[in-house]
């Protein structure tokens, strides 16, 4: 519970002003682009609910076209090492996979596509 209202502050901090100004047709992408990177660590690791202390944040890119459209994808890095990649979708539900998951899929966490 505490995740997710820390998530929600932190969204409300940003304004409405900051967020539109991104413009990638995902709220929820623009208000993290528009947080400084630690609460943009902080904010995704505790949506995750899987015990993770965010320490970067990386934007991977979102979604132009297709059935995927507004789709932002994230990637995020926990102090015990563990890393997941983020699902982003436009009305601002996440999900989210571990990052050693992608591998041999030709995807990865931590890269712009």
């Amino acid at each position: 519970m505490w995740s997710a209202l820390l998530l929600v502050a932190a969204f409300i901090v940003v304004g409405s002003g900051a967020a539109r100004a991104a413009g990638s047709g995902n709220p929820t992408n623009d208000k993290l682009l528009a947080l400084s990177p630690d609460l943009r660590a902080t904010s995704l690791a505790n949506s995750l609910g899987q015990g993770c202390v965010g320490t970067s944040a990386f934007p991977m890119g979102v979604t132009r076209t297709g059935a995927a459209k507004g789709f932002a994808y994230w990637s995020i890095r926990c102090k015990d090492g563990r890393s997941f990649a983020v699902q982003i979708s436009p009305d601002g539900k996440a999900i989210a996979t571990d990052c050693r998951s992608l591998e041999g899929t030709g995807r990865e966490c931590f890269k712009k596509f």
